[in-house]
């Protein structure tokens, strides 16, 4: 566990310095040459929606800790710290469409590349958590020695998979429908994080789950229920050779 890198007097915290290389890394997917000639944007723009993404991401993020912490920061007050995911799981595809508009990208781009953004930053963010030790496994005991389940670590080799999974994916335009990246990632990521609820720390106390397991069956539920619209009203996309 290393939550604060010394440099000096000055104080690193390695959990914010990985969210900010998780920007980073939002940035660079929008950026790819590749990826701008499929969704037919600009520089500017790329850079402008993964900036949009990180905000709206954050804002998700501190909503739902709020509503799931409300006790608390209502005895302590309001604080930067303190994040939720799936608050970002959730706001990004209602918010990011409209800003999409203003960049005259349509709804099925806006959330292709969402997913993108939302799952670069998952990833590095979870080695964030490693270092500050939240989010953390339960312990068990083997022989003389007791171990821990490293469950960021799982989870950011999971969330780079899907990643991955989902850029070959995309590039597939003679057989893909636009927009099915965020279903695809909602699903995926709901079966991942439901299970590694099991290993974590967190209290199961919503009906023998935890508040992460009943998030992650309801981003499921609505992972299937976009994906069957994506297909509805969606359109296989002929990109540029």
């Amino acid at each position: 566990m290393l939550p604060y890198i010394n440099i000096g007097s000055f104080k690193l915290s390695t959990y914010y310095t990985a969210m900010f290389l998780g920007y980073v890394v939002m940035v660079v997917l929008m950026m790819l040459p590749a990826r701008r000639r499929i969704y037919s944007i600009s520089k500017i723009k790329a850079f402008l929606f993964a900036t949009a993404v990180l905000v709206v991401g954050i804002l998700g993020c501190k909503l739902l800790y709020t509503i799931e912490n409300f006790d608390i920061v209502l005895r302590d007050g309001f604080t930067f710290g303190g994040f939720s995911f799936y608050g970002a799981a959730f706001l990004v595809p209602l918010i990011m469409p409209l800003f999409g508009l203003l960049l005259k990208m349509n709804v099925f781009d806006t959330l292709d590349n969402s997913a993108v953004n939302v799952l670069g930053m998952l990833g590095t963010i979870r080695i964030g958590c490693m270092l500050n030790g939240c989010c953390g496994g339960t312990s068990f005991h083997i022989n003389h020695f007791t171990l821990t389940w490293p469950t960021q670590l799982l989870e950011a080799v999971f969330d780079f998979g899907i990643l991955a999974w989902l850029l070959v994916l995309e590039t597939r335009s003679d057989r893909y429908y636009r927009g099915g990246l965020y279903p695809r990632f909602m699903i995926s990521y709901g079966i991942i994080r439901f299970i590694i609820e099991f290993m974590r720390d967190t209290p199961k106390d919503w009906l023998w789950l935890s508040h992460g397991q009943w998030f992650a069956i309801v981003g499921i539920a609505v992972g299937i229920g976009l994906l069957i619209i994506v297909k509805r009203f969606g359109h296989v996309y002929k990109a540029e050779k």
